[in-house]
This record gives structure tokens, C-alpha cells and sequence, in this order.
């Protein structure tokens, strides 16, 4: 399935658990939210549990969670991420450096996704005690969720689906060095590299001589 929320409404249906308006509402919203307005990674089964939902929700409610107010720190992450966008041969990698958010990682990259000449975007920053990716894709030759999975999977927790996902990678004892934006920088181009030479990047640069 394309959402996490439509298992769990396959769940809660196949159990014959009653399903009340707030819960309905937050089902539909995973659903919606996961499959872009079902334009990514959708199946029909998503389709189904979110046709099962819609009449149990709180119209009002929804209307109120799917157009939220933008925070000033997402503001900022996203500018920072446009600032510092590198690009290189389609993939672009912007560090974000500290944030209190996580959720703004994935806002960025929404948007920075959509830019010409791109067709993957990795955005990370760093939170008090974990590194945060979030990733997007539009390359039909690359599962990014399997990528992170392989890249990161033996440093925290990654993986997603072929157009969208995640890793979080645990700072460990590093979490009590206090500048977090120093922190990032000395450790990330290792991180990374790991993920370009599992996509070419590397071997791309050697061969030009880079």
C-alpha cells in the first residue's frame, strides 16, 4: 500500500473496531498526505480505504489540518536549503544544518524536488540527538527507500517507498556535543558518500577526472 494509515484502516475494518471522527479524520489525512492527494505511490487499496473513511470524518477538521500555517523555522529551512542546494549530475544535497523541526526536512524537499534539472533531492539537517534525511525522487531507475535503506540502514533507521523516504540516524554519544551545525559538517560527507557510491556518483566523478 502507498500509506501507513491505509494498514491501519485494514486493521481497524477487518477487527470491525468502531472508528469515531477524530480517528477517521487522521486516517484519511495519512492517506491523502502519503499518496501526495493520491498522486504518488497510490494503490487501489488506498482508494478503497479512503472512499471506507471519507463519510466518518469531520469535514471541518480536515480542511483545517491539510492547509496548516506555515512556521517561521519551516520558513527558514526552506530557505536555507535553497541557499545551499549542490547539484551534481540530477541529485541535489542541501544541509539545513540545525533545526527543531524534522518535519521541515520534507517540505524542503518537496519543493526542491520540483527544480529543473533535478531528479533526486536529499535534505538533511541535525536535531538534538539524530541526523535527519528526507528524500524525494523522480527517477524511475532508482527506489530511493531501498537506496537510504542500503546507504544508512546499518546507522539508524531508513527506508521508504521508490519516490519518498527517510533516515534517521542516531547521534549516539555525539549527542552531547553542543554545536549541533559543526557536529553535521565534520561527520555528514562520509555519510554521504556512502550513498553516492552506491548510486555512481563517485565512479561519475573519477571518470571526468573530478
Amino acid at each position: 500500500m502507498g500509506a501507513t494509515a491505509s494498514i491501519l484502516t485494514q486493521y481497524l475494518q477487518e477487527l470491525d473496531v468502531p472508528i469515531d471522527k477524530r480517528v477517521a479524520t487522521a486516517l484519511l489525512y495519512g492517506i491523502r498526505t502519503d499518496t501526495k492527494e493520491f498522486k504518488r505511490n497510490v494503490t487501489p487499496q488506498d482508494l478503497n480505504y479512503a472512499g471506507f473513511l471519507l463519510p466518518l470524518t469531520d469535514a471541518d477538521l480536515l480542511d483545517k489540518i491539510m492547509s496548516p500555517s506555515m512556521s517561521q523555522e519551516t520558513l527558514d529551512v526552506i530557505g536555507t536549503a535553497i541557499n545551499k542546494r549542490k547539484i551534481q549530475s540530477g541529485y541535489l544535497f542541501a544541509n539545513v544544518g540545525y533545526v527543531m523541526n524534522r518535519d521541515a526536512l520534507p517540505q524542503a524537499a518537496d519543493i526542491l524536488i520540483t527544480l529543473e534539472g533535478v531528479n533526486t533531492a536529499l535534505i538533511y539537517g541535525i536535531t538534538d540527538n539524530a541526523i535527519v534525511i528526507s528524500a524525494r525522487n523522480r527517477d524511475i531507475r532508482l527506489h530511493i527507500g531501498n537506496a537510504l535503506s542500503e546507504a544508512f540502514g546499518d546507522m539508524g533507521d531508513a527506508g521508504g517507498h521508490p519516490n519518498m523516504a527517510a533516515a534517521t540516524l542516531p547521534l549516539h554519544y555525539f549527542g552531547k556535543v553542543e554545536n549541533k551545525d559543526k557536529l553535521l559538517e565534520f561527520v555528514i560527507e562520509p555519510i554521504l558518500q556512502k550513498f553516492k557510491n552506491l548510486v555512481g556518483l563517485e565512479n561519475e566523478g573519477k571518470k571526468n577526472g573530478v
